[in-house]
């Protein structure tokens, strides 16, 4: 047993039932193991909620590499935002809320902004400029950090509602409006 089998196993039931309705003990019985076992590798279940937006980035990452060899960088900015956006959908507004929840008693640094994405987001957005994909010349670095602000009140909005909001529309719109790209880049 280790903390990568209790965190899948966790992740699996918190999707299935929600995060409200899964009981450590629940953890425990899926992993079958016992409760001094579970709080031997994790601190609380609150603490694998903490966990899943890495999970997601590294994920992000990945997917990013995949299409790092094109020219079209408005579309790989697109795919870093888009991936972000899926990813949050698949694992639901529930356990987003309760991320958020977290943050909110205790700054737990869940939603900071990760310095290897960030690295490439903005490599990724001067060269956009370069290309003229995006014409608002503002500081990459300033670029990503307003669009990726964006993206968490977007989030937001989507755990107050309960995941009653397809927000994906909106958010490309607005990045397109944030970076002021051309009608012959924009990716739908």
């Amino acid at each position: 047993m280790n903390r990568t089998i209790i965190s899948a196993q966790a992740l699996r039931l918190f999707q299935e039932r929600g995060y409200e309705n899964v009981t450590v003990q629940d953890i425990c019985d899926a992993c079958e193991i016992t409760k001094p076992t579970f709080y031997r590798y994790v601190p609380s279940k609150e603490e694998l909620v903490l966990e899943v937006y890495d999970d997601i980035t590294i994920r992000l990452s990945q997917r990013l590499l995949a299409v790092a060899g094109s020219g079209n960088y408005w579309e790989q900015l697109v795919t870093c935002f888009d991936t972000l956006y899926q990813e949050s959908s698949k694992l639901g507004a529930g356990l987003f809320s309760q991320a958020m929840i977290a943050n909110l008693q205790e700054d737990r640094h869940t939603f900071d902004m990760r310095p290897y994405l960030t690295e490439v987001a903005v490599d990724i957005i001067r060269r956009a400029q370069e290309a003229g994909q995006v014409r608002n010349l503002a500081p990459a670095e300033r670029l990503y950090e307003a669009a990726s602000h964006m993206f968490s009140g977007y989030e937001l909005l989507w755990c107050i509602r309960r995941g009653a909001t397809s927000w994906r529309e909106d958010l490309l719109a607005s990045l397109e409006a944030i970076f002021e790209v051309p009608e012959e880049w924009r990716v739908r």
